[in-house]
């Protein structure tokens, strides 16, 4: 459904993944599954973790690839670093990982000061903890000449009324991804940040909401790839923009 027939303009003719392995932490969701399945189709071997077994199993059904595995994973949850090690035991080593994760709260959209001190915590926790125990725990765990690649939202750029839990928190990712980059620098894997417009996914074209200018998930997943494949003109830069279908990514918002 949100698949693209034919390789977009900016894409690179020869990026290949055969033999490696790519976790995708969120691939169960909307920007995740388009991800899982640009990873699939450029040969790559491919697990998708979520909190919602059902969703996996789902996504497993739907998409019917034997190199697809799919296992639950909870960010906050007390045994991270041991689920990490099985994945990794069980799987193999990692030469990429992608963490496809945010929660818009239970709340619904309320002014930044009307929200309660348990919103904010919850809030805080979904989004900001979450990524940073995520990099914890897998960051290390990856080869020297592995990759990170963290999708993010054009809410971390941008004022965000009704929503300041998820905006600010992305702001945090942001900074939080561009931190441990230049932490790493070229001792260690190559972390990435992408800042994404708006996505065309399964789950919204379901829900009746769409829009042909919007950017393809399948087309997120193209970028991943050839980021982790190193094929990316950009490469060489840790904070990436996606905000125009026709574009491409781009160094800068358009």
């Amino acid at each position: 459904m949100t698949e693209r027939p034919t390789r977009p303009q900016w894409a690179q003719p020869a990026t290949d993944l055969d033999g490696k392995t790519v976790l995708v932490i969120g691939g169960a969701g909307g920007v995740g599954e388009g991800v899982v399945r640009s990873l699939l189709d450029v040969g790559a071997r491919v697990v998708a973790t979520g909190r919602s077994r059902e969703r996996l199993d789902d996504l497993a059904a739907r998409t019917a690839d034997p190199r697809l595995a799919v296992a639950t994973l909870d960010a906050l949850g007390s045994d991270l670093d041991t689920r990490a090690a099985d994945l990794i035991e069980r799987h193999g080593a990692l030469d990429a990982v992608v963490v496809s994760v945010a929660s818009w709260g239970e709340q619904g959209r309320k002014p930044a000061l009307s929200l309660s001190d348990r919103e904010w915590d919850d809030l805080i926790a979904a989004n900001l903890t979450a990524v940073f125990r995520l990099y914890r725990a897998f960051l290390p765990r990856l080869a020297g000449g592995g990759a990170l690649v963290q999708l993010n939202g054009m809410s971390a750029e941008i004022p965000f009324p009704g929503a300041a839990g998820r905006a600010l928190t992305a702001a945090a990712q942001k900074s939080l991804t561009r931190t441990i980059a230049a932490e790493i620098g070229d001792d260690g894997p190559r972390v990435y940040g992408v800042i994404l417009g708006m996505v065309r996914t399964r789950a919204r074209q379901l829900a009746g909401v769409d829009d042909e200018q919007w950017i393809l998930a399948a087309d997120v997943g193209r970028h991943v790839a050839e980021l982790v494949a190193g094929t990316s003109p950009l490469s060489r830069d840790d904070l990436h923009y996606f905000v125009d279908a026709t574009a491409g990514p781009h160094q800068n918002p358009m």
